[in-house]
């Protein structure tokens, strides 16, 4: 299984570390996707991802995350599914009937059959009444149960397989487009380091890159964007180097491209 970018548009340009290391890449050269897209556009990338071997998937900035609809209904096809969502926004709005938005897409993964679960993690404010499907926490409410009762995430993710969809405004670290989070690299790698002892990793979507406002980044963006890029490396790492989207004893030749090198 392989890392692949989704080139939803020119972001990953200035991301060359990252670049060099994906193994495989989609250029969607389709209109309507930025923010919200129609049922039918997003049946077209579903289409398209029929031959897109990723299961590390990064598809730009948070105005695509609705682009994770598609790869979860590509896993949910095959097997009963938990969502786990890494995100300070909850993605729950109402939008016209027909589409999908980077803002309303979990409405659309808890209709999937096979999708038993969505928890949302790293919440901001306070989560409006939700369907039972779906349970969201605020980092703090997070922090405090993985602390003290991982029992309740042991319940609480109730099937074998999982997919992790993360946006990266959850991270303090991160400063994307749509706002900066409350959660460090490290205790999100904790996390899932204790989740997927348990449980297995089926499929990972990573948004929220910082979008040059020109044609260049100015020299703050390109010290976001690098912070960013940083972020990426290490879950490239991470998720590589435990074989947690790997057969057991592949795909080390390529581990090295993900080296973490400093950056000024």
């Amino acid at each position: 299984m392989c890392v692949g970018l989704l080139e939803t548009d020119d972001t990953y340009v200035w991301q060359p570390r990252l670049e060099r290391g994906a193994e495989c890449r989609l250029r969607l050269d389709i209109s309507g996707l930025r923010c919200i897209s129609s049922q039918e556009t997003l049946a077209m990338v579903e289409e398209r991802l029929k031959t897109f071997p990723a299961k590390l998937v990064f598809m730009g900035s948070g105005a695509f995350h609705h682009l994770a609809l598609p790869l979860i209904a590509r896993q949910a096809a095959k097997r009963p599914l938990s969502v786990l969502i890494l995100d300070r926004h909850l993605d729950f709005f109402s939008v016209p009937p027909g589409f999908v938005s980077c803002g309303s897409w979990i409405r659309e993964v808890i209709k999937l059959p096979a999708v038993r679960r969505v928890v949302v993690i790293g919440l901001v404010g306070k989560a409006p009444n939700l369907p039972a499907k779906v349970v969201a926490l605020t980092s703090q409410s997070w922090r405090f149960l993985f602390t003290r009762a991982k029992g309740y995430f042991e319940a609480l993710l109730c099937t074998g397989d999982i997919y992790l969809s993360v946006d990266k405004d959850v991270f303090a670290a991160a400063n994307t487009d749509w706002g900066t989070g409350e959660l460090s690299v490290a205790e999100v790698l904790a996390f899932l380091r204790w989740c997927m002892a348990r449980r297995r990793l089926v499929g990972v979507d990573v948004c929220g890159e910082v979008v040059p406002r020109g044609l260049w980044p100015t020299v703050e963006e390109r010290k976001l964007i690098a912070r960013n890029e940083r972020i990426n490396l290490t879950l490239c790492r991470f998720l590589r180097h435990r074989n947690y989207l790997l057969p057991h004893g592949r795909g080390g030749d390529r581990l090295d491209r993900f080296q973490l090198r400093p950056t000024a």
